[in-house]
């Protein structure tokens, strides 16, 4: 189950300067320390120092034995309608089985009861856990199957004329199984397999815990903790071997989960331009329908006055939900040569737009929506959209040598100096790749204080954008005594403000979409270069290579970091929960992050030998 051995959290800025409150605004009393603020980020590199955490986290060693059972049955038949015409008929039918456990070790959270439902054998009723005993698949899942995946493929390819072809198609694919670690496996789940995880409440003179900590450290059925702990403490003995429901952050996949596909079509022109050459222009795309992604299903909602949707259960739930989506379009054109005159060469170009409200759950880098209630609000471009990419790859057999254009009589010496000489290459132009822009916000705003990766279904905070400003300024701007670029443009955004004019907590969401910058264009030449050389035993020959990674040594720039600030304030009054609009905002402006800091590989040369026997 990965277990965490601990982590701390330090973003409650606790460590304020001391002040005095003058016509309702704080002073500081010491002139030499004037953050008085909880905002400042001081304030949270002290928390570190002095070791007040405002949450902690850790997980417990286990090991899940997991089964999947997998059926397939297709049929497909090729027509040939006429001597141009062919038809390509098919029909699949798919069956995934939810993941069960070699010893029944399976639970899943009921929204209906608001327990865990668990087959573990010994697992003792009460605090969250509901021992269940049932029959068939969903016995044995606690996910019912699903029996209705058919795939159909249709395609087709007509000749225009003997130089010219059609071609074109539609099916529909299914996945099974998502890399997602284990956040969408029910048999690494509570109370077997615990991850647990404590909001601190605020610390002061009287509320510290004794040493050693309690058991633990939120009693059943509470929600807040007893005691305030520091880092220096560690954590409680009972925090993650017994089950406690306000500590531990569960995994959820509802019982009706459906398997993800994907309708993909195509429709191509293909000319023969020449001997051995093709040119062919085509259209390509693509819809994702039900794709996993993760969120938490008990998410404080701010438009709700941070309620949680499941009011009996106290914590985060990491749930694994099958109602993302995406759509891709192309098009997409290759100009292939093959073997003229020495020369192989394959030129793609492909111009394309690619959207989606979840891209990838761990490989990603935007893996979990902004707000867990509002998905929709997270279809931008995918973390993949390249809209321009142009790859061109060759292999050249250089016309010197025994058998070639230019010396073609050489001596042995010659021929095994100059001769059968083979170049390659790959070149490969495209556009930046997308990034997302996040910040961290005050801990009295956090919606999700129990889960902390955004592959466990963690919020992905966006600021606020004004409008007309560009979110990146280009990779000429460097910071002074480093060179690294200062990327994005920090008068593009604000940071929401934690409270308004009342003291009502505002809500952490920005209006900023995702992935809304993407980084310079990326440049690459890969050159390599080698000669296979014969010996004087015939079976024996020895292959020389020497390769050229990035030959030109292009900087190519690596994503930026998420931004950082002082929040904004506002002088406005709303309703707990509420957005404030970025002209009612004053400050907010970030001053930190938002550079690239890194760069892919620069030119790398190397060389081989093979013995080929």
């Amino acid at each position: 189950n990965n277990p965490l051995y601990g982590s701390f959290t330090f973003g409650g800025g606790y460590s304020l300067c001391p002040s005095t409150t003058v016509n309702g605004t704080k002073v500081p009393t010491n002139p030499n320390c004037p953050n008085v603020s909880s905002t400042v980020s001081d304030n949270y590199w002290a928390d570190f120092l002095f070791g007040t955490t405002n949450a902690y986290s850790l997980a417990n060693f286990y090991e899940a034995h997991l089964t999947q059972n997998m059926h397939s049955v297709y049929a497909q038949d090729d027509w040939k309608v006429s001597p141009s015409l062919t038809l390509n008929l098919g029909l699949r039918w798919e069956y995934g089985s939810p993941y069960s456990d070699l010893y029944n070790r399976i639970s899943n959270f009921d929204p209906i009861s608001q327990t865990v439902l668990t087959t573990t054998p010994g697992a003792v009723a009460g605090n969250g856990i509901t021992p269940v005993s049932l029959g068939g698949t969903y016995g044995k899942t606690l996910v019912n199957p699903d029996y209705r995946d058919f795939g159909p493929r249709v395609g087709f390819a007509y000749a225009i004329d003997s130089k010219t072809a059609v071609r074109g198609g539609f099916g529909m694919s299914y996945a099974h199984y998502t890399r997602a670690g284990s956040g969408d496996i029910l048999g690494i789940n509570a109370p077997q397999a615990q991850f647990a995880s404590v909001t601190q409440i605020t610390p002061t003179t009287a509320n510290h815990c004794s040493t050693p900590l309690p058991a633990q450290i939120i009693a059943t059925g509470k929600t807040t903790p007893s005691c305030y702990a520091t880092a220096d403490q560690g954590y409680p003995s009972g925090l993650v071997t017994s089950f406690n429901s306000a500590t531990d952050n569960i995994t959820y996949i509802p019982k009706n989960n459906k398997a993800s596909y994907v309708e993909s079509y195509f429709f191509s022109i293909q000319r023969t331009l020449a001997k051995n050459t093709l040119l062919d222009i085509a259209y390509v795309g693509n819809h994702g329908v039900k794709l996993e992604g993760f969120l938490n299903a008990n998410q404080e909602n701010p438009a709700l006055g941070f309620a949680r949707p499941y009011t009996n259960w106290p914590s985060d739930i990491t749930e694994a939900l099958n109602e993302f989506h995406s759509h891709y379009d192309s098009l997409q054109v290759k100009y292939e040569q093959r073997f003229v005159g020495g020369l192989t060469l394959l030129n793609s170009f492909a111009w394309e737009h690619s959207l989606d409200n979840a891209s990838a759950s761990l490989e990603g880098n935007s893996p979990s929506p902004q707000d867990g209630n509002n998905i929709r609000a997270d279809y931008a471009q995918s973390d993949y959209n390249l809209p321009i990419s142009n790859i061109t790859s060759l292999v050249y057999e250089l016309p010197f040598g025994r058998g070639h254009q230019f010396l073609s009589t050489a001596n042995p010496v010659v021929n095994t100096v100059l001769g059968g000489w083979q170049l390659s290459g790959i070149n490969t132009m495209q556009a930046g790749t997308p990034f997302n822009i996040t910040y961290t916000p005050n801990s009295a705003q956090a919606v999700s204080p129990q889960i902390a990766a955004t592959y466990r279904g963690a919020n992905e905070y966006r600021p606020n954008h004004v409008p007309g400003q560009a979110m990146t300024q280009g990779r000429g701007n460097r910071a002074a005594n480093t060179g690294y670029v200062n990327y994005i443009n920090f008068n593009a955004f604000v940071l929401p403000p934690i409270k308004d004019a009342a003291g009502n907590v505002m809500s952490p969401f920005g209006n900023a979409s995702r992935n809304p910058g993407r980084t310079p264009a990326y440049y690459q030449t890969d050159l390599s270069l080698n000669k296979k050389f014969n010996t004087p035993v015939e079976s024996l020959k020895v292959e020389f290579r020497t390769e050229f990674y990035n030959i030109f040594n292009h900087t190519n720039l690596y994503l930026p970091g998420t931004i950082s600030g002082t929040q904004g304030t506002t002088t406005q009054t709303a309703t707990i929960g509420s957005t404030i609009a970025s002209g009612n905002i004053v400050g907010g402006i970030p001053n930190g992050g938002g550079q690239i800091t890194s760069t892919f590989e620069p030119r790398v040369i190397q060389f081989g030998l093979k013995i080929l026997y």
